[in-house]
This record gives C-alpha cells, sequence and structure tokens, in this order.
C-alpha cells in the first residue's frame, strides 16, 4: 500500500469510525454474495434439480422393467420345473409300457 491509500483509509475511520465502515464493507460484501448467489449458483442449482428429476424418472423405469424381468423369470422356472416333471413322467410312463 502506498502512503495515500493507507493516509485515505486513516482519515475514513477517524471521519466515520471503524464500526460504520466495518458494517459498511459487511453489508456490500452480503450483497456480493447474494448476488453472486442469484446469478451464478441459482440457475446451476435449477438445472441439478431437472438433471435429477430425469434421473430418477430413468431409476423409476429401469426399476420397472427390473420388476418385469423378475416375474417373467419366475414363471420361466416355474415353468422349467413343470417341463422337467412331465419329462421325468413321460420316462416312467415309457418304462412302464416297455415292461409290459
Amino acid at each position: 500500500m502506498s502512503g495515500y491509500e493507507l493516509n485515505h483509509w486513516a482519515k475514513l475511520v477517524a471521519d466515520f469510525g471503524f464500526p460504520m465502515l466495518a458494517l459498511l464493507s459487511l453489508g456490500f460484501f452480503i450483497w456480493h454474495i447474494w448476488n453472486w448467489m442469484r446469478k451464478d449458483i441459482a440457475p446451476k442449482i435449477s438445472e441439478a434439480g431437472a438433471s435429477f428429476s430425469k434421473l430418477s424418472k430413468q431409476v423409476e423405469a429401469l426399476d420397472n422393467d427390473l420388476i418385469r424381468l423378475n416375474v417373467k423369470l419366475r414363471i420361466l422356472l416355474k415353468e422349467h420345473e413343470k417341463l422337467e416333471k412331465l419329462e421325468k413322467e413321460l420316462t416312467e410312463f415309457k418304462n412302464i409300457l416297455k415292461s409290459k
């Protein structure tokens, strides 16, 4: 800092007092953060919310697909068991016919 800048700040502190300058500086800082949040952060949060909404819909669709596939798999396994049982009965029946 040059001597002029230091004298400038010293004169401001002498004229208005440190608490008033600190209050004004804090007000400016809060205003600056508020504008930054409103202009830069809020739109990005909105975009993230939209992306999250899309993602949750896709996850829900995948969950429904998994449920449907699970039901189909259970049906196929039951039908496979029935088919194995019928093949076993058919083999037994053939053996009975051969023995007669």
